[in-house]
């Protein structure tokens, strides 16, 4: 007697040598099926403002500098509105002259560089989290994160409040443009984190929650 289950194996296995009713005929081409697509695209006009406005959308604070020297002042003001007293980052030397800025205004500044089991309890206790990015992308307004030794993943998920930095330079129009770029594919890392906005959750209550799941606050600083 035939089961359910042989059944859809049966019904699998007769389809699986049906070939597509219509073949792609760019299919043999990934570069022509890609500049076609792009062509469909709407154009996103300035990549930054697009960017910015995105996140701006979804409650995100974001401010731009012109460079890494004028990044500090940039985000001053944010220690105060949020209440910042403490903060955290890796060990990215770029972050160098922003950590000298947060002590001087009596920001006690500690560095991720030991194994999560000694530092679980200072990473919960922080109040800000900052991080570099690998890019962004406009489109969307999402924060590409390539989590490493350097900048550990719970930088940006331990805190209540995360400050990511983003280069200008590094924004793409789409997902498919990062993808295509490859820049994660230089140093594959053991997770690529896409991040559009602070944490949120409506789960089965459909009732809006901040900050269950990572930071309850995203600020974002471009660069550029």
């Amino acid at each position: 007697m035939s089961t359910s289950r042989e059944t859809i194996l049966a019904r699998l296995r007769a389809a699986r040598g049906t070939p597509f009713a219509h073949a792609n005929p760019r299919a043999a081409d990934p570069g022509l099926a890609h500049a076609a697509w792009v062509a469909r695209q709407p154009g996103l006009g300035d990549l930054a403002e697009g960017f910015c406005e995105a996140q701006r959308a979804v409650g995100s604070q974001v401010v731009r500098a012109p460079t890494w020297d004028a990044l500090p002042a940039a985000v001053t003001p944010w220690l105060g509105a949020f209440g910042i007293r403490s903060a955290i980052t890796g060990r990215a030397p770029r972050l160098e002259d922003l950590r000298r800025h947060l002590a001087g205004l009596g920001v006690r500044v500690g560095r991720y560089e030991r194994p999560v089991e000694e530092q679980r309890d200072e990473l919960f206790a922080t109040d800000l989290g900052i991080t570099t990015s690998t890019g962004g992308i406009a489109e969307t307004g999402s924060i590409v994160l390539m989590p490493s030794p350097e900048e550990p993943r719970l930088l940006s998920l331990a805190v209540p409040v995360h400050l990511a930095i983003v280069e200008t330079a590094r924004l793409v129009p789409t997902l498919a443009d990062f993808i295509r770029g490859g820049a994660y594919q230089e140093r594959l890392p053991a997770n690529l984190v896409l991040v559009s906005s602070a944490s949120r959750t409506a789960d089965i209550e459909l009732v809006l929650a901040m900050g269950v799941h990572g930071p309850k606050t995203l600020l974002v600083a471009l660069v550029g």
